[in-house]
C-alpha cells in the first residue's frame, strides 16, 4: 500500500521509497518520536528524515542500518509488507 503524498510535496521516487518512508513513519510515532529527535539520535538531517517519510528519498544501507540500530529493528523491518 503506497501512502499519498501531501499537497505541494514532491512525487516519490518509487513504490519501495514510500514503503520505508510508511514504515519509518509508524515507527516514529509507535515510539513518540519527532523528526527532530530521529534526527538527533541518527545524526541525519531534520530534511532528510522528512524526505524519506514522503518517499522523496531513498536510503541506501548505511541510512538504513543507523536507523535500525537507533530504532532496535532487524534491517528487515524496512521492507515487511513490501510486494512489487
Amino acid at each position: 500500500m503506497m501512502r499519498l503524498n501531501r499537497p505541494g510535496t514532491k512525487p516519490t521516487l518509487s513504490p519501495l521509497a514510500a514503503h520505508i518512508g510508511q514504515q519509518l513513519f509508524k515507527l516514529r510515532q509507535k515510539q513518540l518520536a519527532t523528526m527532530r529527535d530521529v534526527s538527533e539520535m541518527t545524526g541525519l538531517s531534520h530534511a532528510f528524515i522528512s524526505q524519506l517519510e514522503n518517499g522523496q528519498s531513498c536510503p541506501g544501507a548505511q541510512t538504513l542500518w543507523t536507523l535500525s540500530q537507533q530504532f532496535d529493528v532487524p534491517i528487515s523491518y524496512w521492507f515487511r509488507g513490501y510486494e512489487e
